[in-house]
C-alpha cells in the first residue's frame, strides 16, 4: 500500500501569531475594503484553540508509502496523537514506518488493524482504488477517519463513504490540504466578501509537469503496477484523481458550486510505455451559474507551474500553493485606495495595476510607515505547511467536535468532477454532469 507524495510545501516564516496578531496584521486588500473579520485568521484561531486540547487519540495508519510516510511524519507533529498501528502489505514501507514509531505494531492486513478497541482513529494513504473499501470497514468499526484524496475510485463508493460516515457519527476529512492554507482561505474572501473580481466568469487552472510519473527503478520485490499503480486505468483515475481534484475543488469552494457539464481531450501521446492512463489532459467544465473552468495537466512542459486563476469583470485573482497569490484590476474597475501605493505592487501583462497577496501584510496604513501590503509581522502558521495544517485540523475536529476542514461533500463534488472529466475524454463527447451524482 504506497501513495507517493506528489505535492509541493509551503512554508511561512517561523514565530508565533495569535488570532489577535493575525487580525492586526491582516491582508491588506480585505483591509482596504473594510473588513473586520477574515477568514483565514478564524480558521487559525480554531486550531490555536484545538492544539490546546491535546488529549491522547490512539491512531492508526494505513498506507504507508512515499505520500503516507510523509503525512504520518505531520501526524506525529500533533501533539497528543500516539501512533499504535502501522499498516502495509508491502513489508519494506512497513518497516520504513515503523521506525519512526518504534511503539507502534505493524501489520500486514488492515482488517485486524479495525479489531482493535483502542485505536480512535484511521488515516489512509493508500492508492486509490482502496481508498473506499478501507474506509467504510474503519468508520463502521466507529473510528474517525482521514483520508487521502482523490476521496475514491467510483462515485458510487465515495457516496458509500459518505453514507457510512452519516450512520456511524464518525467524522470523515478527504486530504484536499488547499482548505487549511491561509492563502487559499485568505482568496476565498476576497473573491466572496471583498467581490474583487466583480462578477467571476471564467476560470483557469492547470498543473504542469516535465517527467515521465513513473518511478524508477521497481524493486525486484514487486511488480510495475504494484509500483507505479497510478499510471494503469484499473487502480487509478490519473492526473484529474491525483492533480486535478485538488483544483477543482478550490473552484468548487470559491463559487460554491459543482459542475454540471464537462468536455476535454485527453491522450497518451509522449510516454508510450504500457501506461493506460492519459498523459495529458485538457479540459473544460461548465457549472451551473454559467462560470467555465479551462484545466490544463500536462507531462511534458513544466513552465508556469500550477495556479487557480478566476477572472471576473472588475480584476483577477491568482492564488497558488507554490507561489501565493497576486491581484490584478482591470483597467474599467474603480481604482481602490489601496492600488496607489502598494509595497508589493504587480504589473498583469497588459499593464494592470496590482497587489501580491499575503495574510501576514499590514494593514496599519496610518502613522506607522508602513505601505498597504508591506510584511511586518511574520510567522502566522511557525513554518508549517499545508499537510500539517491539515492534520492540525483533523485532530482539532475528532477532539473538539469542530467542522472537518475537508469534509465528505467537498470531496464528493472533487471526486465526481474528475470522474466525469475522465469519461468525457475517453468517449470524447460531452458529457452532462447530473445533479444526482452529488446526492447520496
Amino acid at each position: 500500500m504506497s501513495n507517493d507524495h506528489t505535492e509541493p510545501r509551503l512554508a511561512f516564516a517561523h514565530g508565533d501569531m495569535s488570532r489577535r496578531d493575525l487580525l492586526q496584521g491582516g491582508a491588506a486588500i480585505a483591509a482596504a475594503f473594510g473588513m473586520d473579520l477574515h477568514q483565514a485568521a478564524l480558521a487559525q484561531d480554531r486550531r490555536a484553540e484545538g492544539l490546546k486540547e491535546t488529549r491522547p487519540v490512539n491512531c492508526a495508519f494505513i498506507g504507508v508509502g512515499s505520500q503516507g510516510t510523509f503525512d504520518l511524519k505531520r501526524a506525529l507533529s500533533v501533539p497528543g496523537v500516539k501512533m499504535v498501528a502501522l499498516c502495509d502489505n508491502y513489508e519494506p514501507n512497513l518497516k520504513r514506518a515503523l521506525a519512526l514509531c518504534p511503539d507502534a505494531k505493524g501489520y500486514a492486513d488492515y482488517r485486524a488493524v479495525l479489531q482493535r478497541k483502542d485505536i480512535e482513529v484511521v488515516l489512509i494513504a493508500t492508492p486509490l482504488f482502496m481508498h473506499a473499501p478501507i474506509a467504510i470497514d474503519a468508520l463502521k468499526a466507529g473510528k474517525h477517519v482521514f483520508c487521502e484524496k482523490m476521496m475514491a475510485y467510483t462515485i458510487e463508493e465515495a457516496k458509500r463513504m459518505a453514507r457510512a460516515s452519516i450512520a456511524s457519527k464518525r467524522i470523515l476529512q478527504i486530504g484536499h490540504q488547499r482548505r487549511s492554507n491561509l492563502i487559499y482561505n485568505h482568496g476565498w474572501e476576497l473573491l466572496n466578501k471583498a467581490k474583487v473580481c466583480g462578477k467571476v466568469t471564467h476560470i483557469r487552472a492547470q498543473w504542469n509537469r516535465n517527467g515521465s510519473w513513473r518511478r524508477l527503478p521497481v524493486p525486484a520485490d514487486t511488480t510495475d503496477r504494484r509500483w507505479n499503480w497510478r499510471l494503469y486505468k484499473e487502480y487509478s483515475q490519473g492526473l484529474m484523481a491525483e492533480l486535478g481534484t485538488h483544483q477543482i475543488h478550490v473552484a468548487n469552494w470559491y463559487l460554491d458550486e459543482a459542475p454540471c457539464a464537462v468536455v476535454g481531450i485527453g491522450g497518451i501521446d509522449h510516454w508510450k510505455d504500457g501506461r493506460t492512463v492519459f498523459d495529458n489532459v485538457e479540459v473544460v467544465y461548465e457549472y451551473p451559474s454559467k462560470v467555465k473552468l479551462n484545466y490544463t495537466s500536462l507531462t511534458t512542459n513544466q513552465y508556469d507551474g500550477f495556479y487557480e486563476q478566476f477572472m471576473g469583470t472588475d480584476g483577477t485573482l491568482i492564488v497558488s500553493q507554490e507561489s501565493g497569490g497576486q491581484y490584478y484590476r482591470e483597467p474599467t474597475a474603480k481604482a481602490e485606495d489601496w492600488m496607489k501605493d502598494p509595497a508589493n505592487k504587480q504589473t498583469g501583462a497588459r499593464g494592470q495595476s496590482g497587489l501580491k497577496l499575503d495574510p501576514e501584510a499590514t494593514k496599519k496604513l496610518g502613522g506607522t510607515g508602513a505601505k498597504v501590503g508591506e510584511k511586518v509581522i511574520t510567522g502566522s502558521v511557525a513554518g508549517k505547511d499545508d499537510y500539517l495544517l491539515e492534520m492540525e485540523d483533523f485532530f482539532n475536529s475528532v477532539r473538539t467536535g469542530a467542522p472537518v476542514a475537508c469534509g465528505w461533500k467537498d470531496g464528493l463534488r472533487a471526486a465526481v468532477a474528475g470522474i466525469r472529466a475522465n469519461e468525457a475524454m475517453t468517449k470524447q463527447m460531452r458529457i452532462e454532469i447530473p445533479a444526482t451524482d452529488y446526492i447520496l
